[in-house]
């Protein structure tokens, strides 16, 4: 989301670039997203194993029913029975479901000579799913090959259902060594077992203890904040035209805890007047100017 939303500000730096590299196209490659998902799981595992001498994992894996969440209505055979009975292909099952009307003009060219349109385009490694493809008239369908339009894709209703899906597949294939289990074992011990309420650290409390196990919980969390290294963004402006002082400024960096008369914070931003903006560890505004030159 950050990658994109840089590449198409009015900023400094490079343009997009799209599917055009080897890497992309490579057998077995993870998306970025996805990767970054999946190395996030491994850090908290080794943070973890930094504080505590872990002799066993208990990891719980989550498994989601795609086909309830497109069709909350499906139970029994209808999980036989997919779009595309009764239909003899894919593209007579899109045209029924786009009830035979041009999907942009919405029949107003009075082209009645429809094709089905891939909305991610084959040569994009787009598929034949009938959720990328579209009806189009021929006349609306030649207009947007010819970039007179484009077409607003929908967002998926699964897609972070499959990413979790991808993601406990290649947890499974990393050679970590841990017990599976589930969600309604982990609800199980959290509620007739332990009596606690239902939060996340109660159910890695519960993830972890065995059904005749009982434990006494003490009223303490430790919250782990991720604390960045440094300045990453150096400038600011709709052309990036103002400089951000990065570094220490009057022997202070950014993230620092400091304690001034507007109370005690972290700095987020620093000016090189001397005013800082101060927030707690959960990045709440505590002030937006602080005098830490003089006080």
């Amino acid at each position: 989301m950050y990658r994109r939303t840089r590449r198409g500000r009015k900023t400094r730096y490079r343009p997009a670039r799209f599917d055009n590299r080897g890497n992309s196209r490579r057998e077995g490659r993870l998306a970025p997203s996805i990767k970054s998902k999946l190395e996030s799981h491994f850090r908290e595992k080794r943070f973890v194993e930094s504080l505590l001498p872990v002799t066993e994992w208990k990891v719980e894996l989550a498994s989601f029913d795609i086909h309830k969440i497109t069709n909350p209505e499906v139970s029994g055979i209808g999980y036989q029975e997919g779009d595309l009975k009764g239909f003899y292909n894919i593209k007579a099952y899109v045209l029924d479901r786009d009830r035979y009307t041009c999907q942009h003009c919405r029949g107003k060219s009075k082209d009645s000579r429809l094709h089905c349109h891939h909305i991610v385009f084959r040569s994009n490694q787009g598929s034949d799913a009938p959720k990328n493809l579209i009806t189009l008239c021929e006349t609306c369908h030649k207009a947007l090959h010819k970039g007179e339009f484009k077409l607003s894709g929908k967002k998926s209703k699964t897609k972070h259902a499959t990413e979790i899906g991808i993601l406990k597949s290649q947890i499974r294939k990393s050679g970590w060594s841990f017990a599976e289990t589930f969600g309604y074992e982990t609800k199980y011990r959290r509620e007739q077992v332990l009596k606690l309420l239902k939060t996340h650290y109660f159910d890695a409390v519960a993830i972890c203890c065995r059904d005749d196990q009982n434990v006494e919980v003490e009223d303490s969390v430790f919250l782990k904040r991720n604390v960045p290294a440094g300045d990453y963004q150096q400038r600011r402006g709709k052309r990036s035209e103002k400089k951000i002082p990065t570094g220490k400024l009057f022997g202070l960096r950014k993230f620092d805890l400091v304690k001034t008369e507007n109370g005690i914070g972290f700095i987020r931003g620093k000016r090189s007047s001397g005013y800082f903006s101060i927030s707690d560890i959960f990045g709440n505004k505590i002030s937006d100017s602080v005098n830490v030159k003089k006080k």
